[in-house]
């Protein structure tokens, strides 16, 4: 998305453009990003994020670049040691928490860097801000339509200590720049279509400041299926992603990007990005699972499960249970303000394949379940995943 993610920020790796982003990560994710830079350098990402019910999430990161050095002979002739090259790395622990209208991150994070035979260390933070408008409309509107996060805004700023890198050869003390990036962020059609815009200001000292701006855009065209583009003031960039469920509790995305840098002329090589990201839902979160899995009979009636629902016991002030078509249409809700301990979230409902919102039994296809949580502090969590399937075999219905 041409690396407009400020506002956005929905991934395991969102702590690297805005901690706060974090917040809105509500099922365990484990995070594995790879990718090629310029010069025989690459990156990697390793995160893992824990969000605790309604008390916010908290991450563990490493994020690091490394490579050969450009230069691998020596003037006369002969090729440097095995050990010349760089590698930069971080180890980042964040904390983030989503209220209902805004969302804060920190994330405090250790830096380490090898440039040939020299070494550095240093200890900086960034720190993160979301908003989000349309939670102030709806405020005292509990079943109006509007999604709370179609519009978000995000700001955020990175090493705000500015510390310096002090590498024990040379006395060098590079700092780390100081950047803000501020952003904003649509999301229509049932999050089906996003569009992010952001910019970005580098504060370089003994120097004028360097702008940077950012322009994304992401289309599911299927449940499953994700087309990404963007622009940057450097790089053209495209890619997609697939997300599966591996089993109810366990989901699957996987994504590719290619990016090409506009600002070289193209003389540089073009960089490529793989993340996977898993989402345990049974480690952490809500999740439903069925008995059966499948409806085969308008006679026959579903048992749904609502695993993780304890946790969320006094805390509830509305929670809304839906189920939905391949296609993002409601075929099933039910919806409960929470003043007591008999409207609580049910740890089971039935479903018996008929569509309550219109009519008649639904069509054979893939279900899928949205649980809306709305707790005593405000805050709007969703959790939704793959639910059953129904293949009414030929019965009239």
């Amino acid at each position: 998305m041409g690396q407009a993610f400020t506002a956005i920020a929905d991934q395991g790796e969102a702590v690297l453009y805005n901690p706060a982003g974090l917040g809105q990560i509500h099922s365990a994710k484990l995070s594995l990003l790879g990718g090629s830079l310029y010069g025989n350098t690459y990156q990697s990402v390793l995160a893992y994020n824990m969000p605790w019910a309604t008390y916010g999430t908290f991450g563990l990161t490493y994020v690091g670049a490394f490579g050969a050095l450009e230069e691998t002979v020596a003037p006369d002739g002969s090729y440097n040691d095995a050990a010349d090259g760089m590698n930069n790395s971080g180890v980042i622990i964040s904390y983030a928490k989503k209220f209902s209208a805004f969302g804060f991150g920190l994330a405090p994070k250790l830096l380490f860097s090898r440039l040939s035979d020299e070494q550095a260390m240093a200890f900086d933070v960034d720190a993160g801000f979301m908003l989000y408008p349309i939670s102030i409309i709806i405020a005292n509107k509990p079943t109006s339509k509007l999604p709370f996060d179609m519009v978000t805004i995000g700001v955020s700023a990175k090493n705000l200590l500015g510390a310096t890198m002090d590498y024990s050869g040379s006395g060098m003390e590079p700092a780390n720049p100081r950047i803000i990036r501020a952003g904003l962020g649509l999301r229509l059609l049932d999050n089906r279509v996003k569009l992010a815009s952001d910019i970005s200001y580098m504060l370089i000292e003994d120097g004028d400041g360097v702008f940077g701006w950012y322009e994304g855009l992401e289309v599911y065209p299927a449940k499953l299926l994700a087309l990404r583009a963007g622009i940057n003031d450097k790089f053209f960039s495209f890619g997609l992603g697939v997300n599966t469920e591996l089993s109810r509790s366990v989901g699957l995305e996987v994504d590719y990007a290619f990016m090409m840098n506009h600002a070289s002329e193209f003389l540089l090589a073009p960089i490529h990005k793989v993340s996977l990201n898993l989402n345990l839902k049974s480690v952490a979160g809500l999740w439903l699972s069925s008995r059966p899995g499948q409806l085969n009979s308008p006679a026959e009636y579903a048992e749904i499960s609502v695993n993780g629902a304890s946790q969320f016991k006094g805390r509830i002030k509305r929670w809304i249970f839906e189920i939905k078509d391949a296609g993002g249409m409601a075929v099933y809700r039910k919806s409960q303000d929470v003043y007591g301990e008999i409207d609580e979230l049910p740890a089971k409902f039935t479903w018996n394949g008929v569509n309550s919102i219109r009519g008649g039994q639904v069509d054979s296809g893939t279900y899928y379940y949205q649980v809306t949580i709305i707790d005593k502090l405000g805050d709007k969590i969703i959790y939704d995943g793959l639910l059953l399937k129904v293949d009414w075999k030929g019965v009239r219905r």
